[in-house]
This record gives C-alpha cells, sequence and structure tokens, in this order.
C-alpha cells in the first residue's frame, strides 16, 4: 500500500496585479467634488438638448405659417370685396378657424405655436375685414341711392306717366326712415335741397332744348332769374342759350346730310345706268342688252327724282352714242383736281361735279366718267393708293411733257411723228389707269409693268424735268457721278438748309417732290440703259475717259 508523504510548502501565494480595496480609496471632499462634476455635465448636455429641441419645434412652426399665411390672406381677399358683413364675417372666421390646422405641427409645442399664429391672424383681419366690408357697403348704398334718386330727378323733368310716378318717389325718398338713418337728419335735408335746385335747373334747361323757353323775352327771362340763386343763373341761361344754337346748328347739319344722300343716290344711280349703256355698247352680249336702260327708264328715273335733268340729259346723249372724244380742256380740270384733293371731302365735292355738274359732263365720255368714279372710291377708301398713284401718274406725265417740249427735235414734216409719239403717252396712261382699277394692280407695280415697255428714247433726260429752286443740281455733277444715291440725298440735306435760312415751306416742299420725281425718273433710266453714264444723261453724265 502506497504511503502518502506529506511535506511543508514553502511557496507563496500569487495575488497578481490587481489593486487592493484600500488602495482605491479617494478623500471624501474629492469623491464629492467629482459627483458634483459629472452632475453639472449631465444637466448641461439637458439643457442644451432642451434649447435646441425648442429652436427646432420653433423652426417647424415657422415653416408652418409662413404656408398656412397664403392660404389666410386669400381667404382675407376673397371676402374682403363683400357687403354683407355678417356673412363675410361668418365665411372668413370659417376658413381661419384653428380647427382646420389643428393637425398640423409634430408635437404639442409646434401646435401651440400654430394655433397661436391662426388666432392672431383671425383677430387681426378680422378686424381690418369688418372695416373694409363695411366701406364696402357704404359705398354701393351710397351709389344705389344716388342713382336712384338721379332717375327720380330725370323722369320729373321728363314728364308724361313715369314723370307722376317719379314724383311720388321722390316725395316718399324724403320721408323714409331708413334714408334718415342712412344719411342723418341735417345731410338728408341738405341733399334734398340740392335735388329740388336740381330738378328746376333741368326743367328749365329742357325747356329751352324744346324751344319752350325765349331768352329774348325779358318776361321769361325774369322767371328765369327768380327761379334760380345767383350761383345757378349764368350757367342755366348759358345751357339754354348753347341748346338754342345747337338745335340751329342740328337743323342745319340734317339738311346738308339730307343732300349729301340725295346727292350720292343720283350719283350711284347715274353710274349704274352709264354702266349698263356702256356694256351694252362695247359688249353687245345678251345679258348686257337686257340691262340696258330704255329711254322710258330713263325718263322714269328723270321724273321719280333718281337722277338731276342734267344727268339725264347726258344719258340720252349717251345712248344716242352722241360723244365719243374728251373735251382736252375739261381733263385737264379734272386731272388737276385729282391730284390736288387731298381728303375725303375734296373727292366727294369732285365726284359730284363729274356726275352732276353739266359744264363738266359734257366734256367727258362715258368712259372717262367711269374712270373718274372708279378712282374717287378707290381714293376714298385707300389713301396709301390715292398717294402712290398721284406719285406714278405724274412720273408717266413726264414722258408726255418731254415729247410736247421735243417736238421740233423729233421732226416730221407734218408733225406726224410727233402725233405718234402723243399717242403713246396717252396708250400708256390708259394702259397703267387699267391696271390700277381694273386688275388691282398697285400703283408702283402699275407703273413699273408700263414703264418697262418704253424705248431709250421716250424716256426724259433729268435736265428736261422741273428743277428745284433752293439748290442747283449742276453743283453736285461730280457728286452724281461718283455716288448717286447719297448724292440724292445730300442735295435734300442742302434744301432742307435753305428752308432753316427762307423759312419758305411751301418752296421746301416743292422742291423735295422734284428731287423724288429726278430720283425716280433716274432710276428709272438706271434700268433701262443699265449704265450710270447714260442714265444721268447728256447734261449731268461726265463721259470717262478712254483707257
Amino acid at each position: 500500500m502506497a504511503i502518502l508523504k506529506v511535506e511543508q510548502v514553502k511557496g507563496q501565494v500569487n495575488t497578481g496585479n490587481v489593486p487592493r480595496a484600500s488602495g482605491l480609496a479617494l478623500p471624501l471632499s474629492l469623491a464629492n467634488q467629482q459627483a458634483q462634476g459629472f452632475k453639472a455635465f449631465a444637466d448641461g448636455v439637458t439643457t442644451l438638448y432642451a434649447a435646441q429641441k425648442k429652436e427646432e419645434d420653433l423652426n417647424e412652426a415657422q415653416t408652418i405659417t409662413d404656408s398656412l399665411s397664403i392660404d389666410l390672406i386669400k381667404s382675407y381677399n376673397k371676402h374682403k370685396s363683400g357687403t354683407n358683413l355678417e356673412l363675410a364675417l361668418e365665411n372668413f372666421n370659417n376658413d381661419v378657424n384653428y380647427g382646420n390646422f389643428k393637425d398640423l405641427g409634430s408635437n404639442k409645442r409646434v401646435k401651440k405655436e400654430v394655433r397661436k399664429y391662426v388666432n392672431d391672424f383671425q383677430r387681426k383681419y378680422s378686424l381690418d375685414l369688418l372695416g373694409k366690408v363695411t366701406e364696402n357697403h357704404q359705398s354701393i348704398t351710397k351709389a344705389r341711392k344716388t342713382q336712384t334718386l338721379n332717375q327720380m330727378v330725370i323722369d320729373q323733368v321728363a314728364g308724361g306717366k313715369n314723370g307722376l310716378l317719379a314724383k311720388k318717389q321722390y316725395n316718399n325718398f324724403w320721408s323714409d326712415p331708413l334714408n334718415l338713418e342712412y344719411y342723418g337728419a341735417e345731410q338728408l335735408e341738405t341733399l334734398k335741397q340740392e335735388k329740388d335746385l336740381e330738378i328746376i335747373e333741368l326743367s328749365l334747361i329742357e325747356g329751352g332744348n324744346r324751344g319752350q323757353v325765349n331768352l329774348l323775352n325779358n318776361k321769361q327771362r325774369k322767371e328765369i332769374t327768380e327761379a334760380l340763386p345767383l350761383k345757378s343763373q349764368k350757367a342755366v341761361i348759358n345751357k339754354i342759350r348753347n341748346g338754342d344754337i345747337s338745335r340751329t346748328i342740328k337743323s342745319e347739319e340734317d339738311i346738308i346730310f339730307a343732300e349729301k344722300k340725295d346727292k350720292q343716290f343720283k350719283i350711284e344711280t347715274f353710274t349704274t345706268a352709264l354702266l349698263a349703256i356702256n356694256d351694252a355698247r362695247l359688249n353687245a352680249t345678251n345679258e348686257n342688252i337686257s340691262r340696258n336702260p330704255t329711254l322710258d327708264d330713263l325718263y322714269d328715273l328723270r321724273q321719280s327724282g333718281a337722277i338731276n335733268s342734267s344727268q339725264y340729259d347726258q344719258l340720252l346723249r349717251f345712248k344716242a352714242n352722241d360723244k365719243t372724244l374728251d373735251d382736252p380742256a375739261i381733263l385737264q380740270i379734272v386731272n388737276a383736281s385729282f391730284a390736288l384733293a387731298d381728303s375725303v371731302e375734296k373727292i366727294d365735292s369732285l365726284q359730284e361735279d363729274v356726275n352732276l355738274n353739266k359744264d363738266i359732263m359734257q366734256g367727258l365720255t362715258p368712259k372717262s366718267i367711269i374712270k373718274y368714279n372708279q378712282l374717287a372710291e378707290k381714293y376714298k377708301k385707300d389713301t396709301t393708293f390715292g398717294t402712290e398713284d398721284k406719285k406714278f401718274r405724274e412720273l408717266l406725265e413726264i414722258g408726255s411733257r418731254r415729247i410736247e417740249k421735243g417736238k421740233s427735235f423729233f421732226g416730221g414734216s407734218k408733225g406726224t411723228k410727233d402725233n405718234d409719239y402723243l399717242i403713246k403717252a396717252e396708250a400708256r396712261l390708259n394702259e397703267y389707269e387699267d391696271l390700277t382699277l381694273n386688275k388691282n394692280f398697285t400703283p408702283e407695280q402699275a407703273y413699273a409693268k408700263v414703264i418697262s415697255k418704253l424705248s431709250k428714247k421716250e424716256l426724259p433726260e433729268l435736265h428736261d424735268l422741273e428743277q428745284p429752286r433752293s439748290v442747283s443740281i449742276n453743283n453736285f455733277k461730280e457728286a452724281l457721278n461718283a455716288k448717286p444715291t447719297d448724292t440724292f440725298n445730300s442735295i435734300r440735306n442742302e434744301v432742307a438748309k435753305a428752308y432753316g435760312i427762307s423759312g419758305d415751306i411751301e418752296t421746301y416742299k416743292d422742291d423735295l417732290r422734284k428731287i423724288d420725281i429726278i430720283e425716280d425718273t433716274y432710276d428709272t433710266r438706271s434700268l433701262i440703259f443699265d449704265n450710270q453714264e447714260k442714265a444721268l444723261g447728256k447734261e449731268f453724265g461726265i463721259e470717262k475717259e478712254k483707257k
């Protein structure tokens, strides 16, 4: 059996590095200080968190109220234009009641701020709304009462059945308790005095308009002055006097209008008959022949007053084909009149002469009368057409004047050659008129088409045209050959300077017109000759040296 031998242990217990509790002990005062420090830190963190949370809530509330304010203001603006105070306040308070917005906000503090904002807005703007709606109510009520009162005054002055009813309503107006409450006793009495005076004034003026008041009658004039206060007398008497003048003027205007209407009717009837006669003569189709008035038709028109005696005589002459050529003197008068006509009134007067004046009508063929009527209507409907037509007619006539000046130059033992050129000039004008009056060409388009057919010999020279009086184009000869377009503008500037010195506006306008014609003629010559020297002509052109 084994025997256990016990020997004495010589080693020591290993306590390791763990500090003894007694070694960790602090002094009591130091421990207290440490505890207080930990508490202060914790309290600071808590306070900081609370402050930050409050600011976050306020920020959230601000965002909500900023968005909310737009809807609240819209509600106020919607109701402030009303006139029913009770209804406006009720609807506004319903719109801005906090109950509509109680779900806004993430916590109690935010909701509290939103509620405060809404309630403050409601209190403030309710007072503003009260003032606005009351003001609207007063304004509309006053306007309605004033309008009603004014109508009563007008109806009384007009008289008749409505006048009797208005007088009764007028008297009741002043005794109505509601009006007494609205205006107050003093203001209501003042208003009544004003309206009573207004009735007297308007009655006198209306009497004057009806011719019932004669200011030259001393008795009536005295009655007027006695019925009115001094401050009203002059104004009322002037209105009566002006009314008398207005009636006289209106009567004259009515007479003029009736005469003008009668003239226009006669012109239209005469033109219709003339066109029918002319169409049947130039194009004898069955339809045109059926429209051609008989002698009995023309007589009936004369007897009924649809045409005057001069028109009747001319239609008989035209129907008998008795007039084949225009009188050159009459043509010149009418053409010059159209060139000078610068208003609808002048064109109307000219058209009346062509269609109603016996002396003028006798010198014109049916074709010319029809043409002048077409031209007059074009001028009246389109002022631009009138301005352009005058300009391009003058350019076409330049050729005719150039030919007349140069009859001896063109030669011809008996003037046959001269006459040929004049006939061509007339043909050009006839073509231009046909294009503008019958084929809807603008004056510029018609001119371009006609001028393109001219031969080089038919074109007028620049020096043959009327020259400006305030400057001499000869002084710009070299400049014209260098830069024609710029030079024409320079010439205009010189004309303007001359006007600045002389102050003669008529010469200034006439010179500008002449320069325009010279430049237009140069442009036409440039188009046909395709050579600047030849376009300027023998007087203004400078022959270039041959190299």
